[in-house]
């Protein structure tokens, strides 16, 4: 699979600059592993392929990197995945007579970016699937 086709980890990494501990100054290390990256890829191709119409279908190795459909549907799916771990510890706290709770701040962030992400990349995708199933339908155009 050539690498100019295909998305890969470290194009998403560019994407969301997530590409070194530089870029990650409160993390003090990478956001999201490689594992994760894939991961968010499978779930992004299976939300791809659920999307109606049901006339195009891809697989997390062979995302398209044509144009931001795939970045946006797999970065969607890390932040989705984010707020899952970071909900399970968001509580309050107080330390020092001060109390804080920067896990709530910071799932409204990943919720409001996630829900960014995923309306980019469903418009994206319905023009994409419309147009397919109209081409299929009529034959090819031009």
């Amino acid at each position: 699979m050539a690498s100019n086709t295909y998305i890969t980890v470290d194009d998403i990494r560019l994407y969301i600059l997530d590409r070194s501990i530089e870029d990650n100054p409160l993390d003090k290390d990478l956001s999201f592993s490689d594992e994760e990256i894939l991961a968010a890829m499978e779930r992004a191709a299976r939300a791809y392929n659920g999307f109606p119409p049901y006339v195009d279908a891809v697989t997390p190795d062979c995302l398209p990197k044509h144009d931001n459909t795939f970045f946006d549907a797999v970065v969607q799916q890390l932040y989705i995945g984010e707020i899952a771990r970071i909900s399970r510890n968001d509580i309050d706290y107080e330390a020092g007579g001060v109390s804080t709770n920067l896990e709530t701040k910071r799932i409204a962030h990943l919720r409001r970016m996630a829900a960014e992400h995923g309306e980019l990349w469903r418009e994206s995708a319905r023009q994409r699937k419309v147009f397919k199933n109209w081409r299929d339908a009529f034959g090819s155009l031009g």
